[in-house]
């Protein structure tokens, strides 16, 4: 992960110079100036102003008790398309611009929120692995009571997404929690 960000902090520079170098070469300096100026300019005030926009739309979101989960990733994009318009060059004014679009951002907010869901139900998802060499789960030092969920039928978890399953205390265990308590005595 750490070498693709370094690769990235590489290369998009040098791209973005031979681009400049492109331009100069085709125009002149002052057009050169120029377009990065002008671009930047105006992407800020437009990224600046459907900023405002996903400000209001979390408030408005939040007021009326929804998760404002959808507000929040597209007012995260268009805080990175300003940071990329605030980028000098070709090729992230390019990419800033794109964020600012709206129906790419809901292109690009659909796929992220899959993938998030995705990682995000791989990583945590429990199983439970058996414990002897047939396979049968529960066969264990403590039996039963070290796979509580063994007898749980299989889901899938991309259908469902993650759940949890709560195991009632067993007899003795709510006995010894309730000796610890003040004035159980």
């Amino acid at each position: 992960m750490f070498g693709r960000f370094l690769l990235f902090l590489i290369l998009v520079p040098l791209v973005e110079l031979a681009l400049l170098h492109q331009l100069y070469q085709k125009t002149d300096l002052l057009t050169t100036v120029v377009v990065v100026l002008a671009t930047g300019i105006i992407g800020l005030n437009l990224a600046r102003r459907q900023g405002m926009h996903a400000w209001k739309a979390i408030h408005l979101a939040t007021a009326a008790g929804k998760t404002p989960s959808r507000e929040i990733l597209e007012g995260v994009m268009i805080l990175l398309a300003g940071a990329f318009l605030i980028t000098p060059g070709l090729l992230t004014d390019g990419v800033g611009f794109a964020f600012l679009i709206p129906q790419v951002r809901s292109s690009l907010g659909v796929r992220l929120t899959a993938w998030f869901k995705a990682k995000t139900v791989s990583t945590f998802q429990a199983r439970v692995w058996p414990d002897s060499a047939d396979g049968s789960a529960g066969s264990g030092p403590f039996g039963d009571a070290a796979h509580p969920f063994a007898d749980a039928p299989p889901t899938d978890a991309a259908d469902e997404g993650p759940s949890v399953r709560v195991v009632p205390p067993t007899e003795v265990e709510h006995r010894d929690r309730s000796s610890d308590e003040p004035g159980s005595d």
